[in-house]
């Protein structure tokens, strides 16, 4: 009889450890064939304010966290980067539309990254992160906005009935 309880406790501890896996989280890039940025690293999960905090003073900002590196893939000045950041929750519906901007100069080939941060009331949900190049301004003046197409694609990959009035400005129609 005592056999029967041990299987039991070790069955329900390696199901807690593939559900506990399966809830990590879930970052995508998506590729865009003609951004003059290539984004070459992104990360994002949710932080609840006393996750890594010791004291009460190292509390960190609760919500999702978007950790992006990038590169100036093209042969011009860079002064500003634009990302659009999608989270979506552990249903795969919409959760969040966030923008990230850097404005450091950026030369030809040079690397930088940021973190932004998505604080918003249901963001202990969040499983999928997208990031995606969404402007560029050269040194010149010159502005460069992405084909939608592939973005698009990629977040009806999560969730098929996503609506791209979600990737609008809250203000605009």
């Amino acid at each position: 009889q005592n056999l029967r309880v041990w299987v039991l406790v070790v069955s329900g501890v390696c199901s807690s450890i593939g559900f506990a896996e399966s809830l990590k989280e879930d970052c995508r890039i998506v590729v865009q064939a003609n951004s003059p940025v290539k984004i070459t690293s992104y990360r994002a999960y949710y932080e609840h304010p006393s996750t890594h905090a010791t004291t009460y003073i190292e509390t960190r900002q609760e919500g999702i966290h978007h950790s992006v590196g990038f590169q100036n893939i093209s042969d011009k000045q860079i002064v500003a980067v634009q990302f659009g950041l999608v989270s979506f929750d552990i249903w795969n519906e919409f959760l969040d539309r966030s923008l990230g901007v850097s404005v450091n100069n950026l030369a030809p080939q040079k690397k930088d990254g940021g973190i932004w941060v998505a604080p918003r009331t249901a963001d202990f949900t969040f499983h999928t992160g997208v990031a995606y190049v969404a402007k560029v301004r050269f040194s010149s003046g010159e502005m460069w906005t992405p084909d939608m197409e592939s973005v698009v694609a990629e977040l009806k990959s999560i969730e098929a009935n996503f609506d791209v009035a979600n990737l609008k400005k809250k203000t605009e129609k």
